[in-house]
């Protein structure tokens, strides 16, 4: 246990077998575990600080379950925790998360990436791209779209940067909030070709979808390629966050969407973005660092259970 850089993660118990004991070697298996504990980008934006601290309780919580019929160790390689929060600058972060994530996206893997800002998602799509060899897609779950303007790295413009910079073709955000974006932002949505939402009032206020429909049409928008999973706790009712809600949808539901995200067999990588566990009440941070473990693990079984 002495050189294992994880160990501080995880709690061995006599008897079983958990994650943290069984992880695969470096190379050898098809999803990748990696911590971005940094909260630049959400501070440049405005946004409360304390993402930075959440990557490591959510994979202490993710590494501690028990190893069984339906979880497997050799399902994920450890990546490891980038410590970013001394960075300097959201640029500095940019260019260390690609360095890190590319080698593993260009060797087949799968990143499960633990969050930090939703700035991230740049450098995620950006390695995405490069490792495809072609613009890639994304699927945001998410209140706010993130294509601010381009004036100045942070959390609320990864998208608008990817698409400018050519790393990001077709992006589809599912629970747009019509009370949370901004008029520039929504025009690029409307006007951007091959860019599509769904708003959550839609769904959950008029009636004039449903969640299940909502959901389908957004994962048919951009599953016809590579494309990156990004799924925003700000959205989660009740959950820690940046820009915390009361009314949005539950994490069952975007531990469904991941499930069905990966049935596509086509994501570049899984991002959950914005957990800061300061913001719950001392009792309630591991049930919450858990669900979001749970939802890294519904991705990997959806890509055990393709519907073909």
């Amino acid at each position: 246990m002495a050189d294992n850089p994880r160990s501080h993660l995880y709690t061995p118990r006599a008897g079983e077998v958990r994650l943290g004991d069984a992880l695969a070697p470096t190379g050898k298996a098809p999803f990748v575990l990696f911590g971005v504990a940094e909260d630049l980008g959400v501070r440049a934006n405005g946004g409360r600080p304390g993402a930075a601290e959440s990557p490591e309780a959510v994979l202490r919580a993710l590494l501690n379950i028990p190893c069984n019929d339906w979880v497997r160790g050799s399902d994920f390689a450890w990546g490891g925790i980038l410590d970013l929060r001394q960075a300097g600058s959201v640029e500095a972060v940019d260019e260390a998360v690609h360095a890190a994530v590319l080698p593993w996206m260009k060797a087949g893997a799968v990143p499960l990436v633990v969050g930090g800002g939703h700035n991230n998602a740049l450098p995620l799509l950006w390695a995405a791209a490069e490792a495809a060899g072609r613009p890639v897609h994304a699927l945001n779950l998410d209140p706010h779209p993130d294509v601010r303007d381009l004036e100045g790295r942070h959390s609320g413009n990864g998208f608008s940067y990817a698409h400018a910079r050519g790393y990001l073709d077709r992006y589809a955000v599912l629970g747009l909030s019509e009370y949370a974006v901004n008029a520039a932002s929504l025009e690029r949505l409307t006007t951007t070709n091959g860019w599509a939402f769904e708003t959550f009032e839609s769904w959950a206020v008029r009636g004039e979808t449903s969640w299940e429909s909502a959901l389908e049409r957004m994962l048919g928008h951009v599953q016809m390629g590579p494309f990156g999973l990004e799924i925003d706790v700000d959205g989660i009712t009740g959950a820690p966050s940046s820009a915390q809600t009361a009314s949005g949808w539950s994490w069952l539901q975007a531990r469904e969407l991941a499930y069905r995200a990966g049935q596509t067999g086509q994501v570049a990588y899984v991002h959950l973005t914005e957990l800061a566990l300061r913001y719950a009440s001392e009792g309630e941070r591991p049930g919450q660092a858990k669900a979001a473990a749970m939802l890294l693990l519904d991705f990997v079984r959806g890509t055990q259970n393709l519907p073909w």
